[in-house]
């Protein structure tokens, strides 16, 4: 087998290692050097779109905080206004408040809530339907909860009606 020499460029073994430059202390063709110093850094383009993605991305996170917040807020209130609203339906059942309606009665323990009695004849008789409300006193935007349960009548005598 004949081997063939491999053609080489003009100044192919003239290079310094490591350098741009040739053994004549000329510089390589300025082209490829601005090719090469264009990829180095980071251009203005790029700095300003990831400074506006980072802005929106901490906006949009901001917003989740904020909904959160409100949530959590929402949450708090709503158990309040249903653990007061059992309480008073409690307290109804065991006596401790008469059984009659009552608007706007303010909570002793939470001066913040008022509840509201609605005492109804309910269909079947010797029933009431006795529905309890609880609602923020000053608030634009209130939270209310209500509760509905059927009680015995007290007044109600089954004998009278069979005569």
């Amino acid at each position: 087998m004949i081997e063939r020499p491999i053609p080489m460029r003009k100044d192919a073994g003239t290079r310094l290692p490591g350098s741009h430059l040739n053994l004549n202390g000329s510089s390589t063709p300025k082209r490829r050097m601005r090719k090469h110093l264009r990829r180095r850094g980071v251009s203005l383009l790029e700095v300003i779109l990831a400074i506006a993605i980072l802005g929106i991305a901490l906006m949009i996170i901001g917003e989740l905080i904020r909904i959160g917040f409100r949530s959590a807020s929402e949450a708090r209130l709503r158990s309040e206004a249903q653990m007061a609203c059992d309480t008073k339906m409690a307290e109804i059942v065991a006596g401790a408040i008469a059984l009659e309606s009552a608007n706007g009665v303010s909570i002793e323990e939470s001066p913040e809530w008022v509840y509201d009695v609605s005492v109804e004849q309910a269909a079947i008789d010797g029933l009431l339907l006795v529905k309890v409300t609880v609602r923020q006193a000053d608030a634009d935007d209130p939270m209310i909860f209500d509760v509905s349960r059927f009680m015995p009548d007290p007044d109600y005598d089954p004998s009278e009606l069979q005569q």
